[in-house]
């Protein structure tokens, strides 16, 4: 038990600096996000000249913020759900509805990470095929493998994310009616 809730502290520790991590990137990402539209505003409106490195730059922001997002989103629980069988589940009477709740609980995270390892994967050979090419962005020059990398760093993320949420779920006590 002593070494178990080690493990668990020592998880929530790692996984406290990624969200901690994360959220410098997203907040540096969006403020580096907003300059550049700045710049390209700037640079139609008022010099007449476009910047195209700046709309490029905005783009590949953009896919950055996505899927660190999402990975942030994952921990957060803050993705969209479907709570048909959640809802279906509150209606049952008894301690039984406890055990199917974390049991639904738990199937949505391995599927969640199950889907996660295998896009990450899939994604990770695509992305070495891109890397090995000569290919660069239009404007900026910025080897191409480098603009899909957020993907696979945000499935990553997600996937060590969906581990902790896992690991927390399975070592938390069952909630009876009594202990609210």
């Amino acid at each position: 038990m002593n070494s178990n809730n080690k493990t668990l502290q020592g998880l929530k520790k790692v996984n406290d600096r990624l969200l901690g991590i994360e959220t410098f990137l997203l907040a540096l990402i969006t403020i580096l996000l907003v300059a550049a539209i700045f710049i390209e505003v700037v640079c139609r409106y008022f010099l007449f000249i476009s910047a195209a490195w700046a709309e490029e730059l905005t783009r590949y922001l953009f896919i950055w913020l996505t899927y660190i997002g999402s990975a942030y989103a994952i921990c957060d629980n803050s993705h969209t759900e479907i709570d048909v069988l959640k809802q279906v589940l509150m209606k049952i009477k008894g301690p039984a509805r406890e055990k199917w709740l974390k049991a639904l609980e738990v199937a949505a995270i391995v599927s969640t990470f199950a889907f996660l390892v295998v896009f990450a994967k899939l994604f990770f050979d695509y992305m070495m095929k891109i890397f090995g090419t000569t290919q660069t962005s239009p404007t900026m020059r910025i080897p191409m493998g480098l603009i899909y990398l957020p993907v696979f760093v945000g499935n990553v993320l997600g996937v060590f994310h969906c581990v902790h949420h896992l690991v927390v779920c399975l070592s938390a006590p069952a909630r009876t009616a009594e202990n609210g």
